[in-house]
């Protein structure tokens, strides 16, 4: 990419995108099954108690999570059904809340294996029969929290084979234009 034009960027984006104020976009995004999965794994650190995640999405917002935990070595992959149950609504309530599927029994161990081992990574917690990933926590971890503050609407969808990722983003209006 042109260096003068990320230098004009970084400017925009350092005071508030000032000469693009107003301006909104909406975007759906698939993003297949591999993808999510590579993205997954990369997220994962080395010291993480989780070695591999498979996440496969199917039609009617679930998708199968299997993971594979990097000890005991020999133990197999555990595979955990999960629907989405409540999108996130920006920006008070940045929730996205995940239903596990299988039976009670199987999840309440379940459950209680993942806080023992401390599985779970900042921004995702379980309670329950539910996942609830905090969307402003993730990205603050990443270092994207201001993203947050563009988004007024994200969702997660799934169909076979395939995540859905949808938003819709705003620029707030500049001191200037409001005034007139």
């Amino acid at each position: 990419m042109n260096p003068r034009l990320l230098d004009l960027l970084r400017q925009q984006h350092a005071s508030g995108f000032p000469d693009v104020a107003g301006a909104h976009a909406s975007a759906t995004i698939p993003l297949s099954d591999r993808l999510v999965t590579i993205l997954a794994n990369e997220s994962l650190p080395p010291t993480a108690p989780v070695r591999e995640l498979d996440l496969r999405a199917h039609d009617g917002n679930r998708f199968t999570v299997r993971v594979r935990l990097s000890r005991p070595a020999l133990m197999p992959p555990i595979s955990v059904n999960l629907f989405i149950e409540r999108q996130p609504h920006l920006p008070d309530s940045p929730f996205l809340v995940l239903r596990l599927g299988s039976s009670g029994g199987l999840m309440s161990l379940a459950g209680s294996a993942m806080r023992f081992l401390n599985v779970l990574p900042p921004g995702i917690s379980f309670e329950r029969d539910h996942l609830i990933v905090d969307l402003r926590m993730l990205l603050n971890e990443r270092g994207l929290g201001e993203v947050l503050g563009y988004l007024e609407d994200a969702a997660v969808m799934t169909e076979e084979g395939r995540f859905v990722i949808s938003g819709r983003a705003r620029l707030r209006e500049s001191i200037n234009d409001q005034a007139r």
